[in-house]
């Protein structure tokens, strides 16, 4: 119960301290996804300047809906035993160089945006405003889970965005382009990751009047995440199937099914901190295997 991704207890530098504070290991765990959205959507290797400018952008806006997300919760997070450590709640980053840390990123965001394509800076701001509204939404409904898990398939869209921007001749061909089976298979597995983060702290988020599927479901929570595990798994099977990805896009699922069963395996045995990151390990393969049979198809 007192694993936390975002707490910081150690004696280090700040330069360790700011990594924590924006779980810098989920921003690179989430790359795959993103590039994984830009293999697929043009069935073939996107220019290296295009996957520089992915990994800036998904860098930049991280760091902005993470900054955020801490700035906004810094209240509870104090109150809550799980999370006390979270820097922003000791003092080891102050409120104000989190608002810096916000505007500075979301600057570097945008300016990513621009330098990829037209249609990339013109979806930017919707982009934004799904992640940065994310901590704020949770103090209304229980989809917010569904919100949090729509930032991760945001980054497979992204990815297709940045990509097939660079071919599409109009805003609806970008849009038919996009990999759609493997975006919402990515939000199917995310609201199972998000939720091995709310279930632990379940009582506590009732108590402050606080919103998930982990409050709303209570012991049936766990369950729900491995149901929405299962519905990623069979879109990315059929991901597999639609966009010709063969017998390796096969096997990468399948191997992504199997982490993924593992971690609801650590899940009901109460190990939400081994299930987080096995989770997020499957995504990771799930997106390497995809590329590769991008790459070698």
């Amino acid at each position: 119960m007192q694993w936390d991704p975002g707490g910081a207890t150690e004696s280090k530098s700040k330069f360790y301290i700011y990594l924590r504070f924006l779980r810098i290991e989920q921003t690179f765990f989430s790359l795959p996804m993103a590039y994984m959205g830009a293999f697929v959507a043009i069935k073939k290797i996107p220019p290296i300047y295009i996957l520089v400018l992915i990994f800036l952008s998904l860098f930049f806006l991280r760091t902005a809906g993470m900054t955020n997300d801490n700035l906004a919760d810094r209240e509870i997070d104090a109150k809550n035993p799980r999370t006390r450590s979270r820097p922003l709640v000791t003092g080891k980053i102050s409120v104000k160089e989190a608002k810096i840390m916000i505007i500075l990123s979301l600057i570097g965001f945008f300016v990513s945006a621009y330098f990829v394509n037209f249609y990339a800076l013109i979806l930017s701001p919707l982009v934004a405003l799904v992640v940065m509204s994310y901590p704020y939404m949770k103090r209304y409904t229980a989809f917010a889970n569904y919100q949090i898990a729509t930032v991760q398939g945001l980054a497979v869209f992204s990815g297709a965005v940045a990509s097939l921007g660079l071919y599409a001749s109009s805003f609806s061909q970008l849009i038919i382009g996009i990999p759609w089976l493997f975006v919402i298979s990515t939000i199917f597995w995310a609201v199972g990751f998000d939720l091995y983060n709310h279930i632990p702290d379940s009582e506590f988020d009732r108590q402050m009047g606080l919103h998930s599927f982990a409050v709303l479901l209570g012991n049936k929570a766990l369950k729900f995440a491995g149901v929405n595990q299962i519905l990623s798994v069979v879109l990315a099977f059929a991901g597999d199937y639609f966009y010709q990805l063969g017998y390796i896009g096969y096997s990468a699922t399948v191997l992504h099914g199997l982490i993924m069963a593992y971690a609801y395996y650590l899940a009901n045995k109460g190990d939400f901190g081994r299930a987080f990151y096995y989770n997020i390990y499957s995504s990771v393969v799930l997106g390497i295997g995809v590329i590769l049979a991008v790459i070698l198809h």
